[in-house]
């Protein structure tokens, strides 16, 4: 049996080649029904459908085939086969192509202390373009809720970053793409971050040089730093004295407008007291020959 189909199917895909037949491409969701009619340009008196792998298939009244809750096994090659008027056989190829969620990503993992690095490939969209992807992350052997690391990752990066992981520890990442039909199939990678070893590899740096430090330059730096702040000290006391020396300019307007009256009145003197409705705070003062200076009004 399985030699009769094979060369059937050998003489069919001959028959395409030498005619010159175009293969028709004919594509179908998975979990839908298809069906394919047989476009053959004659009447055909019989209609029979082949394809190799394949048992009895259904054909409707009219030679269509049909394919009910198609799955990823209908995909492939179908010959439609009829006998013209004229007794000669007549064909018709179609390639059946059924589009599904995408595949597994070919997906890495390459982590560093407190970050990792997510790389990955897509083997196959399914079909229909990738509309985007997906990323989460947890514990190892962990069943805390998974932590999301992006809900909607561009269809066009291939790369990205994780943060704020702990040193040392086991995680499970999984990624998954997308496209119109839904989420492909997820795929799951365990990784270990590296040991936080920053501060030890300093320690030793450190170390390794201690024996070739020459003390001088530290008592150089250490003068430098001393007479800086000595030269700021004493420039800073400097200023503050020369500040305390200068008259308060409120005290030198005050002596400049008593000078005047001092001139002309000897025996001026300035009582000072509540204005009057004149705002006048000045009271009159009697000199030896009995004259009275009257305040100024203002």
């Amino acid at each position: 049996m399985y030699s009769l189909w094979k060369v059937t199917l050998f003489f069919l895909l001959f028959i395409v080649f030498i005619t010159g037949s175009k293969i028709q491409q004919y594509a179908v969701d998975v979990g839908r029904n298809a069906t394919i009619p047989c476009r053959i340009s004659n009447t055909p008196s019989e209609v029979n459908w082949v394809r190799k792998g394949k048992g009895r298939l259904t054909i409707l009244d009219d030679g269509s085939l049909f394919l009910n809750n198609v799955s990823l096994n209908d995909s492939g090659i179908y010959f439609c086969i009829s006998s013209g008027e004229d007794g000669n056989d007549l064909n018709y190829t179609v390639n059946v192509k059924v589009r599904t969620t995408p595949n597994a990503l070919n997906f890495t993992v390459h982590p560093k202390t407190v970050i990792a690095l997510l790389c990955w490939d897509v083997l196959n969209t399914g079909g229909y373009p990738i509309t985007g992807f997906a990323a989460e992350y947890r514990l190892f052997n962990s069943s805390e809720d998974w932590k999301v690391i992006s809900s909607r990752i561009s269809s066009n990066s291939r790369t990205y970053e994780v943060y704020n992981l702990k040193p040392n520890t086991t995680y499970t990442f999984r990624m998954w793409a997308t496209n119109q039909l839904g989420q492909g199939a997820i795929t799951e990678v365990h990784k270990t971050t590296l040991h936080n070893n920053q501060s030890a590899e300093l320690a030793r740096h450190f170390l390794t040089n201690a024996h070739t430090f020459d003390t001088r330059v530290w008592a150089i730096a250490v003068g430098i730093v001393m007479g800086t702040l000595l030269v700021l000290g004493t420039g800073t006391s400097l200023l503050l004295y020369q500040e305390c020396r200068t008259p308060n300019g409120s005290d030198a307007q005050e002596i400049i407008e008593l000078v005047p009256n001092i001139i002309l009145n000897p025996g001026f003197e300035e009582r000072g007291g509540l204005a009057d409705e004149n705002s006048n705070n000045e009271t009159a003062v009697h000199l030896n020959n009995n004259s009275v200076v009257q305040p100024q009004n203002m």
